[in-house]
């Protein structure tokens, strides 16, 4: 006899992705109501129903917040580029600004698989005189930040004097903006680098690590294929790819870099050799998208439609609340 298992997880999935159905038709057809067709009328006198014509008029607007299903386009529409052929690999990452702009960045490029290397605690760099201060929990707004005593720090723990209680409300939103972003993303964390790697190669996914070492490739066309003269006869990309970013104060580790099978770096054109952590992740896998726009969208159907699942027990639930 089947377990209760074997049943119950596809019957709430169905049954949550029909809640939100319903609320959203159900908006939709409030929306609706009262709304008329045009009417026109031919030569012999008789009047019928007509669609609006499929030509766009100038200063059409495409997006509104009245428009029908507009959550579900939106869901849709991110969904139908998400990727997981590329993978965003973060190792021993320090400072939680950095944290959240890398998953802000993943979300909005679509990259759906954000892994983390032996997660540090990251030192907020908000904090009031109650400790460090919980985005998710507290609210950003201006009047109780200030009612927190909430004051800026830098990624050290050292206190920024001269901070005004704009950047402060800044930071905060910055951190609130990267939790909603992760709901939308599956981040998978590791307490080793092997045991990454390991799930990497499980996969058969490629590993390329960031680098600013004589062994590195320039990560364009040229310096890729140069690196590799097999490229010239396949995509600059492969299949699955892993591209690993490390500390901000050292970079990747040996052992990434060892087991990687490219080292690349960004090249620049100014007297700076690095840039930022945060910058250096959304300029790379930015130029990878570049470099193969067929990563985008790139995923299983079967994947996506478990993240669709998802997705709209998660927008079902927000929209009930709301």
């Amino acid at each position: 006899m089947p377990s209760s298992n074997s049943w119950s997880a596809p019957f709430f999935a169905g049954a949550m992705t029909t809640i939100v159905l319903s609320v959203l038709f159900r908006r939709q057809g409030q929306e609706k109501k009262g709304t008329k067709g045009h009417d026109t009328t031919s030569r012999s006198g008789s009047t019928r129903s007509t669609s609006a014509p499929n030509k766009l008029k100038p200063g059409t607007l495409m997006d509104t917040p009245t428009l029908n299903n507009r959550i579900l386009r939106k869901a849709e529409g991110a969904l139908r580029l998400r990727t997981s052929r590329l993978i965003i690999v973060v190792e021993r990452c320090t400072n939680d600004h950095n944290y959240s702009a890398i998953l802000r960045t993943a979300e909005a490029l679509g990259v759906q698989h954000v892994y983390i290397i032996a997660p540090q605690v990251c030192e907020s760099t908000l904090k009031s005189n109650r400790g460090m201060v919980d985005v998710t929990h507290d609210s950003v707004d201006s009047e109780n930040l200030d009612d927190k005593n909430v004051k800026l720090h830098r990624s050290n723990g050292q206190a920024i004097k001269l901070a005004t209680a704009a950047e402060v409300q800044n930071r905060a939103n910055h951190h609130l903006f990267a939790q909603r972003a992760v709901q939308w993303l599956q981040v998978q964390e590791f307490d080793t680098t092997k045991e990454c790697i390991d799930k990497l190669r499980k996969d058969g996914y490629h590993i390329w690590s960031t680098d600013l070492s004589q062994e590195a490739v320039t990560l364009d066309e040229e310096g890729l294929r140069d690196d590799d003269d097999t490229l010239k006869e396949r995509n600059l990309i492969p299949d699955k790819l892993a591209i690993v970013f490390g500390t901000e104060a050292v970079g990747c580790t040996a052992e990434i870099l060892d087991a990687s099978d490219k080292r690349v770096y960004l090249p620049l054109r100014g007297f700076a050799d690095s840039l930022n952590l945060s910058v250096a992740t959304a300029l790379c896998v930015h130029q990878l998208f570049i470099l193969d726009p067929t990563i985008i969208g790139a995923m299983p159907e079967e994947e996506r439609i478990n993240i669709r699942r998802q997705w709209y027990a998660k927008l079902a639930t927000q929209r009930i609340q709301n």
